[in-house]
Formats: structure tokens, C-alpha cells, sequence
């Protein structure tokens, strides 16, 4: 007789009901927009995020960079850090580091 071991695995950030979400509308430029650009602090993602800082503004004409750099890279950006970031910039690159 073989004896059978059954074993749940649990995704603990798992959600227990998906959210069905659009795509955000493209811009038709980035000449003079506000961008927002998230520091997750991992490895080199600061000085990524300068240069493309750099690049935006230089190559591409953004008029103004916004930056947050979050608390520690395994907490998620605050809600309130989020609304205000997308109130403000016409859109948001959160970067997750390389």
C-alpha cells in the first residue's frame, strides 16, 4: 500500500478576488509633462532613475520630475503617496530596479 501526502501551498500575497483594470490613455507627448518617477531602493535604481531623469528632460522635453523614494523596497508605496503622485504627473514610472 503507498500512503499519499497531500501539501496546500498559499501565495501569501495572494488577493482574493482579482480587480479587472484598463490601460491609462497613452500620452500624446511628453513636451512639457510632469513625470513621476518611484525609487523602490533596490540596487542601482537611484542612479538609473537620474539618468532617465536626465534623458526625459534633456531628449525629450518633461518640464518637471517628481520623486519619491520609498521607506524600504519590500513595503509597497503608500496609497496616499500614490494619489498625490497621480494627481500631479501626467504619468508614473515606478521602477523595480535590475
Amino acid at each position: 500500500m503507498v500512503a499519499t501526502q497531500l501539501t496546500t501551498v498559499l501565495h501569501p500575497a495572494a488577493e482574493g478576488a482579482p480587480r479587472q483594470l484598463s490601460l491609462a490613455p497613452r500620452l500624446s507627448g511628453l513636451r512639457g509633462s510632469t513625470i513621476g518617477l518611484i525609487d523602490n531602493r533596490k540596487r542601482n535604481v537611484d542612479a538609473y532613475l537620474m539618468e532617465l531623469g536626465r534623458l526625459l528632460q534633456e531628449d525629450y522635453g518633461v518640464a518637471k520630475l517628481v520623486t519619491y523614494r520609498k521607506a524600504s523596497q519590500s513595503l509597497p508605496t503608500p496609497p496616499e503617496v500614490l494619489d498625490e503622485m497621480s494627481s500631479s504627473c501626467d504619468a508614473i514610472i515606478h521602477a523595480i530596479a535590475f
